[in-house]
């Protein structure tokens, strides 16, 4: 059939829903496809997704042909193919996503509560008393942490054209089949598919880091900077509490992340903090001034107060200019003259910040603006009027201020340390960890800023001047632009006395009785070994004379930062996740006993092997003594993209990480010491099959060839390099590129490898009691679940043909293979499902659907793959594009 006359058909039948929208889409890019590059190639790709169809349901005849036509593709025409099941892959996330909305509309149109809501929380924490509930909701705290690690392949053009889709299908929705506007809406998919096909699936270069920087603040900019208000509007509203704190605020690390990256610096920090403050600055603006097209009361209408008079002659003598522009306008609707006064006052405030002589006076702080909307909402004389768009406008003041997001900056302690010798004299030549103790103790106390740091190599003098830009900007732009000094490495005391001790240096925490503190140190603590000796590391810290000091000047609140992707791929997944809930508890009761309020930070991925999976349910899974109603977390790479698209998404995720924080109150807090015990024992059960895989002295050799790791190496994702040194080698290789190579070859081995081996070992009672009872460990297994789904053996069995040592190969691939079954049993006798993903039928229909569009890429993969590593050129752009595509078909790719 023609396409147009699929798409006429899709929308004239069939109710609106996921089907139609993937009809309507499929139709529209096989249209695409025969304008751009024939009817041939269209015909061909869905002759290979017929086959891939066939092959699933075990036709060797259809296998066979596949594979011969993948052979017999000349490298200079795979990019086509490999581009047409990329963009398919792409356009059933962007179907996807619309569903998921539209679940979320359903509820609400037919009275429902969806699970994991802020309604459900409310109808689940009604059994607390009513003080209680209102302490608990002026206590939440959520910081979400945006960080352009390069784990998302979706280019930033390609957003913008999923944008435009994802509009023109939700006008599609609401318009009659056959209409102008429904036809208008299939014209500006066509186009949009059309632009999208004609734009480069893959970066020719690395992003810089002010390209991530202008990532993060488009995702501020299309949704969360007018999402955010709305959740927390909501949360007031179903619990009755007016909040005058903002319990959702929100970080970022593009730009300030320095661990292993050369590209940041002083200067990338300056320009970011700015860049934040100017974004903040001009969506206030922007809000501002559509609000002076609405608010035209008269003076007669409204509760007009002495206040607003004083305030309006105030900005006639402060912007004299924007006065006379104003003449007489406006003098009989004084709300609107204010709001123009208001608007005025942050284009001067923006001036200032650029660079520009500002004509007139400026905003000090979003205080002063606050006080400003206060004011406004305070004369209105409504409550309806109050409580809309200027609320709106205020919780943005007060969610993003002129910051947008904290800027946390990072390094490692190996720099630190460099940095710290380079300048205190003694520290370089004390060997024991006492005496550096004593040295920086002694300097921090006494004000001792040390040499002169000119003489600093530049790895030294990058993190001075780094810290040194971060306290100018706090001067000019207030103590809000800047978030957390995080110490990555940290593995004993002095390293993070050295951090601090720089930090003080530059002016941002205490030297000597100073009170004044402008930044958390906050150690990381991600391998296996430092996350076993986190609570002594702060035991040691908190009786330290300077870094209580630290502690006074923040109020004696502390946090620390858990890192759930190094650990990952230092012991394996299941005794990372134990070790990190260990460390928790162990953190929260060194902290008891000091007398300190601890703050966890979480570092978690996009794939189960670095801590992702669903927020409400791992918000649910902290341990008991570890689990106030506060979270600031990481959201990392593709899952930014998952998550903060669209705004019935952003919405969707920040009401169930608000959502679990609630119902977390109300959950059992006791553990069984049993429980515990069997943890440790299969943690370590674990710990020594993985490190037992991952030692052989040929698994490097294999995981080289195996996984297109070489291929990761060199994808332009972000700006980060893939290893902190030159090798690549599973040893010094960055996380991320470790998990994000065996997710492309369909393997997820860090996801479960080692699992298997512990649970065959476990006592069977004891675990199944552990899964219904125990949020962690269900939570765990949940995870593991996924992964074993989502892996694919018979694909990964397909890049085994680019290993050279046969005997290597098929040794490696056995030990593979007889874990992820032991694994698949294990799990399956624990959970008592007859088969994975039993209890979830919608997931286990909906991801099989993806393969027949995947399962073509990855064998275009290994095929382009095995000539790129021969010496064939023409293959390297097709192939980087397949991971392109095979990311976007399994979405949590890092």
């Amino acid at each position: 059939m023609n396409p147009l006359a699929c798409v006429e058909e899709s929308v004239a039948s069939g109710p609106v829903g996921l089907e139609r929208d993937v009809a309507v889409l499929s139709a529209l890019f096989a249209d695409v496809l025969d304008e751009q590059v024939g009817t041939r190639l269209r015909e061909t790709v869905s002759w290979l997704h017929a086959q891939a169809v066939a092959a699933r349901g075990g036709d060797e005849r259809a296998r066979a042909q596949l594979a011969h036509f993948i052979r017999s593709l000349p490298s200079a025409q795979a990019s086509d193919y490999v581009r047409a099941f990329s963009m398919q892959l792409q356009l059933a996330n962007v179907a996807e996503e619309r569903e998921r909305a539209r679940r979320r509309h359903r509820y609400e149109a037919e009275g429902g509560i969806q699970p994991e809501s802020l309604a459900e929380a409310f109808s689940i924490v009604r059994v607390l008393p009513r003080e209680r509930v209102e302490a608990l909701v002026r206590s939440l705290e959520l910081r979400v942490v945006l960080t352009m690690h390069p784990s998302d392949a979706t280019r930033r053009a390609v957003l913008y054209k999923q944008r435009d889709i994802t509009s023109a299908l939700e006008e599609l929705e609401e318009s009659d089949a056959g209409t102008s506007r429904a036809r208008a809406c299939l014209d500006e998919i066509r186009e949009s598919l059309t632009t999208w096909w004609q734009t480069d699936e893959v970066r020719r270069a690395r992003p810089d880091v002010t390209e991530e920087v202008r990532r993060t603040i488009y995702f501020f900019e299309s949704v969360l900077f007018d999402v955010a208000p709305e959740v927390v509007i909501d949360l007031e509203r179903l619990s009755g509490v007016r909040l005058r704190h903002a319990p959702l605020t929100f970080g970022s690390w593009a730009g300030g992340d320095m661990d292993g990256h050369d590209a940041v610096g002083p200067e990338s920090v300056a320009a970011t903090l700015r860049a934040h403050r100017l974004a903040a600055l001009s969506l206030l603006r922007d809000r501002v001034r559509a609000l002076t097209r609405r608010y035209t009361q008269s003076w007669r209408r409204i509760a007009a107060r002495e206040e607003l008079v004083r305030s309006l002659e105030r900005d006639e003598r402060e912007l004299e200019h924007a006065a006379r522009e104003l003449g007489e306008r406006f003098r009989d609707e004084p709300l609107r003259r204010k709001l123009y006064f208001v608007w005025y006052r942050l284009g001067n405030t923006i001036d200032e910040t650029a660079g520009s002589k500002p004509d007139g006076a400026v905003y000090a702080s979003a205080r002063a603006l606050e006080a400003d909307v206060e004011l406004v909402r305070s004369c209105v004389a409504s409550r309806r009027v109050a409580d809309g768009a200027l609320a709106r406008l205020l919780w943005q003041v007060r969610i993003f201020g002129f910051h947008l997001a904290r800027l946390d900056v990072r390094e490692h302690a190996l720099r630190i340390r460099a940095a710290a010798e380079g300048l205190l004299d003694g520290l370089r030549e004390a060997g024991e960890e006492q005496e550096r103790v004593r040295l920086l103790t002694r300097a921090l106390l006494a004000g001792d800023p040390g040499r002169d740091e000119r003489r600093l190599p530049s790895a030294g003098l990058r993190v001075t001047r780094s810290l040194e830009a971060a306290r100018r900007a706090v001067t000019a732009y207030g103590p809000d632009a800047l978030g957390a000094f995080v110490v990555s490495g940290a593995e004993r005391p002095s390293d993070v006395l050295a951090a601090l001790w720089l930090a003080a240096r530059a002016g941002l925490a205490p030297f000597g009785y100073s009170a004044r503190s402008y930044v958390d140190v906050v150690p990381l603590f991600e391998s296996g070994t430092s996350l076993r000796a986190a609570a002594g590391l702060m035991d040691a810290l908190y009786v330290n004379p300077a870094f209580r000091r630290q502690l006074a000047a923040r109020e004696d609140v502390q946090e620390v930062m858990v890192g759930y992707s190094d650990s990952a791929k230092d012991v394996g997944f299941l005794a990372a996740q134990w070790w990190i809930y260990q460390a928790q508890e162990e953190l929260a009761r060194s902290a008891e006993r000091a007398g300190v309020e601890l703050r966890v930070f979480h570092g978690r991925g996009g794939s189960p092997a670095r801590g992702g999976g669903p927020t409400h349910q791992a918000i649910l899974a902290r341990p008991p003594a570890a689990s106030p109603p506060v979270l600031k977390l990481t959201e990392q790479g593709e899952v930014v993209r998952v998550k903060y698209f669209h705004a019935d998404l952003a919405r969707r995720a920040l009401e169930q990480a608000l959502s679990a924080l609630l119902v977390g109150e109300t959950r059992e807090t006791w553990v069984d010491a049993r429980w515990m015990g069997e943890m440790e024992r299969l943690a370590e059960v674990s710990r020594s099959a993985y490190r037992a895989l991952v030692e052989d002295p040929d698994f490097p050799r294999f995981f080289a060839e195996v996984t297109p790791i070489d291929l990761v190496s060199e994808l332009p994702f972000g700006s980060r390099p893939p290893a902190r040194t030159r090798s690549l080698s599973p040893e010094h290789l960055r996380a991320i590129p470790w998990v994000f190579a065996w997710t492309q070859n369909r393997v997820l081995l860090p996801s479960w490898y080692g699992v298997g081996t512990a649970l065959a070992q476990a006592d069977p009672e004891l675990a199944r009691r552990m899964w219904e009872r125990w949020p962690f460990f269900r939570a765990l297994l949940a995870a593991v679940e996924i992964a074993l789904f989502k892996a694919d053996l018979a694909t990964g069995e397909l890049y085994l043909g680019l290993v050279s040592d046969r005997e290597l190969a098929a040794r490696m691939w056995e030990r593979v293979c007889s874990e992820h079954r032991r694994t698949v049993e294990a799990l399956l006798e624990t959970t008592g499902q007859s088969e994975l993903l039993e209890a979830k039928p919608a997931l286990k229909v909906r991801l099989p659907l993806r393969n027949p569009w995947v399962d073509p890429l990855s064998r275009l993969q290994v095929e382009l793959l095995a000539r790129h590593r021969a010496g064939d050129d023409e293959a390297r752009e097709p192939l980087l594009a397949t991971a392109v595509g095979i990311a976007a078909g399994l979405r949590n790719t890092g």
